[in-house]
């Protein structure tokens, strides 16, 4: 492992563990990222889904269309979240800060990708989440299920990062309550 690579694996640490410090007792739905604190929220959307379908896998051209492979069909309560992140915070550090402060909730990665291995950005932005502002540069994406079991249900969590042309860093949750 080189110097540097250590050195990325050491801040990548030291950060997650100051933002889970900052992180309140508060259920996730309510305050779901120490990450997005200094960050605008763009967009929050609560609503019951009766069918929303999480990927577990990366887009690509199945049976003609392009869509992922494999698929859990969920219904339950949404909680949609996109930031804008501050400058200076690339989307692959905001994802991997976000998914650790996930994991220490007690979830369990079903799925994750990084850039283009993810399939199309312009997929994930506009047939996933349906918000055309995520659609960024596919070498600059990251993207990960996650599932929680919890006392009052089961969650799951789609999370998206994204940077655009112009340098705008964005993240995306989607929170599942299942019923």
């Amino acid at each position: 492992m080189t110097i540097a690579s250590r050195i990325t694996v050491n801040v990548r640490v030291l950060m997650s563990c100051i933002f889970v410090c900052f992180i309140s007792q508060v259920a996730l739905a309510e305050a779901p990222l120490a990450l997005t604190k200094q960050s605008p929220l763009i967009l929050k959307i609560q609503r019951s889904v009766p069918y929303y379908t999480l990927p577990i896998s990366a887009m690509r051209k199945v049976n003609g269309e392009i869509g992922a492979e494999y698929n859990l069909f969920l219904s339950g309560n949404l909680t949609s979240y996109t930031w804008e992140m501050l400058p200076g915070l690339s989307a692959k550090i905001a994802h991997n800060i976000a998914l650790d402060e996930l994991k220490i909730q007690d979830t369990q990665v079903m799925y994750q990708c990084h850039g283009r291995t993810c399939g199309s950005s312009n997929q994930w932005a506009n047939k996933v989440f349906g918000e055309s502002r995520l659609y960024g540069l596919n070498t600059q994406q990251s993207y990960a299920a996650l599932k929680k079991d919890a006392l009052d249900g089961v969650y799951y969590y789609a999370l998206y990062s994204t940077q655009r042309g112009n340098k705008k860093v964005y993240l995306h949750l989607d929170v599942i309550q299942e019923k």
